[in-house]
């Protein structure tokens, strides 16, 4: 079946206008080559086949472009109508389900993922983790991943340091957006703030925590930073990660140990050498709330890191990365005293590791010994218990 990407490329970009102020935004150039070529060279790479741009300021720049395309319709708002009316102007050359791609921000994620998810599901949006909370706006999730509610920018509560936003790309049922369509005027509507809401009402929306490489090159900051990390991105090699608890699986859990009480537990050294043996990146992942909690200090912990480093170094055995969270909501020390979603089971960490690292997390598996916290809440990552 053909898969069709929707991009949202009507955008002139006022904020990076003092960069780019001679193409639409998402043609600003990554070195000499566009950036909506790598959104759609990305889109190839994972299967699409049919593409609808949704174009505005100075359309023939993009149509021109991509004339040589195959299967792409360009369709052009001759006034502005928000991200919301650009799709229900094009909603004659929508097939029954399709991606809706933001064509300022990069979010290398695996589209199968959602795939998978959003059977039977009207709409899914593809959430980002992040710690940047004074940037964006935020996306409240339940344990289903049904989405609660979108919280503005700048109206998070104080008691926030991370949350999930919206990732710029969302798989939508065309059958849901029918009764925006028959009242559609070509009025001005936003997706984000007039069509979402009401499926929120509704409970037809869904979040989903993704991992990838993430940037949005609306800001000056983050286009000269793209400049170098989007090359970078997209040249690594992707592989399975193998996620691996430390207290109770690398190291016994002796109560909060750190570098003066550590224990190894010996058939670990297999497990985690069977999986570096077929390529995967290895990733401990750790709650340390023993830091807010003041049962041993930062400094100590990362001591406690080089000794498994190092012992694990006489297997010939490296840690690519390792993730831990030093937040408890029972901290004595303030600065710890904060619900995260770096915390296990909520999945920040890995989703942070996947920023870092190039992960195929369709295919990788995290480890532990505890149910109520080593197995992550994410729907397509597999938990083993040991």
């Amino acid at each position: 079946m053909s898969k069709q990407a929707v991009l949202l490329v009507g955008g002139f970009g006022k904020r990076l206008s003092s960069l780019v102020n001679d193409v639409p935004k998402p043609m600003a150039k990554i070195g000499n080559i566009p950036f909506l070529d790598y959104l759609i060279n990305n889109l190839k790479n994972n299967g699409f086949d049919n593409f609808v741009f949704l174009t505005g300021y100075k359309s023939e720049i993009i149509s021109e472009y991509f004339k040589n395309l195959e299967k792409a319709v360009f369709i052009k708002e001759e006034t502005p109508l928000g991200t919301g009316g650009a799709l229900l102007n094009a909603f004659n050359y929508l097939n029954d389900e399709f991606f809706v791609i933001n064509g300022d921000t990069f979010f290398d994620i695996d589209f199968s993922i959602i795939d998978d998810f959003s059977v039977n599901k009207p709409c899914t949006i593809a959430l980002n983790y992040t710690n940047n909370i004074s940037r964006y706006g935020m996306v409240d999730i339940d344990d289903s991943f049904l989405v609660n509610s979108f919280v503005e920018k700048g109206k998070l509560s104080s008691d926030k340091i991370d949350c999930y936003i919206n990732g710029g790309i969302y798989k939508i049922k065309k059958e849901i957006l029918s009764s925006f369509y028959n009242s559609f005027n070509n009025n001005f509507i936003s997706l984000e703030n007039d069509i979402f809401p009401l499926l929120v009402k509704s409970k037809s929306i869904y979040g989903l925590p993704l991992g990838g490489a993430f940037i949005d090159i609306g800001i000056p900051e983050d286009y000269i930073s793209a400049q170098s990390y989007i090359p970078e991105k997209i040249n690594e090699v992707k592989k399975p990660a193998l996620f691996i608890d430390k207290d109770g699986t690398i190291i016994e859990n002796t109560g909060y140990p750190s570098d003066t009480n550590i224990k190894f537990i010996p058939e670990t050294v297999e497990i985690i050498k069977k999986y570096y043996e077929k390529k995967y990146y290895i990733v401990m992942i750790t709650n340390q709330a023993g830091i807010g909690k003041a049962k041993f200090t930062k400094q100590q912990m990362l001591k406690g890191f080089e000794i498994i480093k190092n012992y694990y170094s006489k297997f010939n055995i490296s840690f690519d990365d390792i993730q831990y969270c030093p937040f408890h909501v029972d901290s004595v020390l303030e600065n710890y005293k904060y619900y995260s979603l770096l915390r296990k089971p909520n999945p920040g960490m890995i989703l942070s590791s996947c920023e870092k690292l190039k992960i195929d997390l369709k295919n990788s598996v995290m480890i532990g010994d505890n149910k109520d916290i080593d197995k992550i809440k994410l729907p397509y990552l597999k938990s083993i218990i040991l």
